[in-house]
């Protein structure tokens, strides 16, 4: 069953790291008409950051001999939102207008936001749920990643609504340095 599963969810997030890549190049190509947003480009890195991580956390599930549908379902939900997250992200090019990523940062902010706060809502209860598989069965390892994204989670959610750029930045900061803490760990535990 893990390579079933892990196989359909393989193609959802190898369809969202196309978006990022295609944008990536989109952005290289029409590099003289695109002007430049280090908030766009923090969050669209932080997305890649995340995405790979959620990606490398598969392996921990193959030592489940039986999947439950909740586990699965919970799966499928943390894929499809993660490819929602870098989707929004997406650029599109028009008819040689300028690409104007701070603009485009602000017109997609809250739905990026919100995306984020999914994955952040989804991993806390994944880590919660399959605690055994992930940290074994008499771990309480499971609460200091959730207590990680439980802490950055009000400065990321401020992050899609509030005006101040000093908050959109911080939020930004916070998620980069979330994904770079657990790829960080995954690298350590393996």
């Amino acid at each position: 069953m893990f390579e079933q599963v892990t196989i359909l969810l393989s193609f959802v997030y190898a369809i969202a790291l196309t978006h990022l890549l295609s944008s990536a190049s989109e952005l290289i190509l029409e590099r003289r008409r695109v002007l430049n947003s280090g908030l766009y480009l923090l969050w669209f890195v932080s997305a890649l950051l995340i995405l790979l991580a959620n990606w490398l956390s598969f392996w921990g599930f193959h030592a489940i001999k039986q999947w439950t549908v909740a586990q699965i379902l919970m799966q499928f939900s943390l894929a499809f939102v993660q490819y929602f997250t870098c989707s929004i992200l997406l650029i599109r090019p028009q008819n040689g207008e300028p690409i104007d990523l701070g603009a485009l940062f602000n017109e997609r902010r809250s739905m990026l936001v919100s995306a984020f706060i999914g994955l952040y809502v989804i991993s806390m209860a994944i880590n919660y749920v399959d605690r055994d598989i992930f940290f074994g069965h008499t771990s309480t390892d499971w609460i200091l990643p959730d207590a990680v994204l439980l802490l950055t989670l009000p400065f990321v959610a401020l992050a899609g609504w509030a005006r101040q750029r000093w908050i959109q930045w911080l939020g930004g900061i916070l998620l980069f340095s979330t994904g770079v803490q657990f790829l960080a760990a995954y690298t350590i535990t393996t």
